[in-house]
């Protein structure tokens, strides 16, 4: 993800105003995506938590679950690109914060109970030292892979 020139934060004048709510299990962190494709940490939530966010609509955002390093999503996307301001204003008249609710993946039982096995190793790498089946070893592998990625951002 940090380094895909696709995804990072252009110049707008467009101003979003969110709440980020975690209705995770997780403790989630918060990175904003600057104009390099470079992860910024902005936060991070613990599980019910919310923080409200003044932001631009072409400013990109990621959530990565801080025990795992797996990727939190919104709306079913890893990359949440605020809406405008005036999307969000109540019959009264009134602005209302946009409600951004960070979700776990959606995912197969296997990728599910790979996760999980993953989220037990105190070594990350510790899965290469189970005796598994190939198959298995192999969605450990892509569990690490993913970790690895996430974790390189936070450097």
């Amino acid at each position: 993800m940090e380094g895909d020139p696709s995804v990072k934060s252009e110049h707008a004048e467009i101003r979003s105003f969110v709440l980020f709510k975690n209705v995770t299990d997780r403790t989630v962190e918060i990175y904003w995506v600057n104009y390099s494709s470079k992860l910024i940490h902005y936060s991070s939530l613990e599980p019910s938590a919310q923080v409200p966010v003044n932001t631009y609509v072409t400013h990109p955002w990621v959530f990565i679950d801080k025990a795992t390093g797996e990727r939190m999503v919104v709306n079913h996307r890893p990359v949440y690109y605020p809406a405008a301001w005036y999307t969000n204003i109540d019959p009264n008249g009134k602005l209302a914060r946009i409600e951004v609710r960070i979700h776990c993946p959606l995912r197969t039982l296997k990728d599910t109970c790979s996760w999980k096995i993953f989220a037990t190793l105190t070594d990350k790498k510790a899965f290469l030292d189970l005796e598994l089946p190939k198959t298995l070893l192999e969605d450990l592998r892509s569990c690490y892979n993913l970790y690895l990625m996430c974790n390189d951002s936070l450097s």
